[in-house]
């Protein structure tokens, strides 16, 4: 997840808990510590954008985690790449498959160590088919997995 500050300097750190919230409109959940820079950034500026980390960058989205001092280019040092967003200030991450930018709607606290993020989704691009890209799933800790095959099944509409 992507956002800046006031002063336009990027936060970049890899978020596990991304959820769809609603289709209509579209709003996206991003569970987020408490502590963290990122959504402190999205309630001031009103923006974040998620990039959706697949297994070629794995590592170097994870490197971006570590504890560092606000200014210090973890994308930059781990070989990630900024690129202009469509319809919001934040960049995104050139790397990768699914970008969403959001406008931020709200933050929910509760009684727990990590706040929803909750986002309208203003822009949703993919650099190949949806059916293309392969999203980097966090199981926890050091384990990762990717999707598995795809099915089809017909819905009770």
């Amino acid at each position: 997840v992507n956002t800046i500050d006031s002063k336009g300097k990027l936060s970049s750190s890899p978020y596990s808990w991304i959820f769809p919230l609603s289709f209509n409109p579209p709003l996206i959940g991003v569970g987020v510590g408490k502590n963290k820079q990122s959504h402190k950034n999205a309630e001031k500026t009103g923006e974040f954008v998620i990039c959706v980390v697949s297994p070629s960058f794995g590592q170097e989205a994870i490197n971006c985690e570590k504890l560092h001092k606000p200014g210090d280019k973890l994308w930059e040092k781990n070989n990630l790449h900024l690129q202009k967003s469509k319809k919001v200030l934040v960049p995104r991450i050139k790397e990768s498959q699914a970008i969403l930018e959001c406008k931020t709607k709200k933050i929910l606290e509760y009684n727990g160590d990590h706040i929803i993020l909750v986002g309208e989704i203003v822009c949703a691009q993919t650099q190949e088919t949806i059916d293309q890209v392969d999203p980097l799933l966090h199981l926890s800790g050091e384990k990762f997995r990717r999707i598995g095959k795809q099915l089809t099944l017909q819905r009770n509409k």
